[in-house]
C-alpha cells in the first residue's frame, strides 16, 4: 500500500474509486456533495465581521447563509496539506515560484508570474461564486453523480484549459502522453 503513495502517477481507476468513496462519505456525513468554495467565502465573512462588523450585518448573503466554520474549511485544509504530503512523499516536491514552462514562454520574472497567478485565481474564485459552486463541486461531485452538467463542465473546463494554454503560452501543438 505504501508503494502506491510513492508513485508519481496513480492509476486512473483507483483514483476514481477513491473520489467516489470520499463523495459518498460527504453525502453520508453532511447530506451535501463535496465542495470548497463556500469555505473561502466564510473566511472572508469572518474577516469582515472582525474588521467591519456594521457592514457585515447589512450583507444579504450572510442573512441567508450564516457564516459559520464548517466542514468546507476542513476540505480546504485537506486539499493543501494532502497536496503537500503527496508531493513530498512521492519525491516530486520542488519549491518553485516560476515553473519551467513559464520561464520558457514568459521569462523569469517572479513579479509577472505572481501577478498572473493572482489574476487567474481571482477569476476562478469569482466565477465559482458567481456560479454558486466551485470546480470541485461541479466537476467531481457532478461526474460522480453522473449529472449531465458535470460532464458538460468537465469537457468545457478541458477545452478552455487547452485553448488558454495555446493562447497564453503561444503553444502550437499540445500532445498528451503518459508520464
Amino acid at each position: 500500500m505504501m508503494v502506491t503513495f510513492k508513485r508519481k502517477h496513480w492509476r486512473l481507476f483507483s483514483v476514481g474509486v477513491l473520489f467516489a468513496l470520499v463523495e459518498l462519505l460527504s453525502f453520508l456525513l453532511s447530506k451535501r456533495p463535496l465542495g470548497s468554495s463556500r469555505g473561502y467565502a466564510v473566511v472572508g465573512s469572518i474577516i469582515e465581521y472582525v474588521f467591519f462588523p456594521e457592514h457585515a450585518k447589512t450583507v444579504q448573503y450572510w442573512n441567508a447563509y450564516e457564516p459559520v466554520i464548517e466542514w468546507t474549511m476542513a476540505v480546504i485544509v485537506g486539499i493543501v496539506s494532502g497536496s503537500m504530503f503527496s508531493s513530498v512523499y512521492s519525491g516530486e516536491f520542488k519549491l518553485s515560484v516560476v515553473p519551467q514552462m513559464w520561464k520558457t514562454s514568459k521569462g523569469p520574472s517572479v513579479t509577472k508570474r505572481l501577478f498572473w497567478a493572482f489574476v487567474g485565481g481571482m477569476m476562478v474564485g469569482f466565477g465559482s461564486r458567481l456560479a454558486m459552486g466551485c470546480t470541485l463541486g461541479m466537476l467531481i461531485s457532478g461526474v460522480v453523480q453522473l449529472a449531465p452538467a458535470g460532464f458538460i463542465f468537465m469537457m468545457s473546463l478541458w477545452m478552455g484549459g487547452m485553448l488558454m494554454t495555446v493562447l497564453f503560452y503561444h503553444v502550437r501543438t499540445i500532445t498528451l502522453h503518459r508520464g
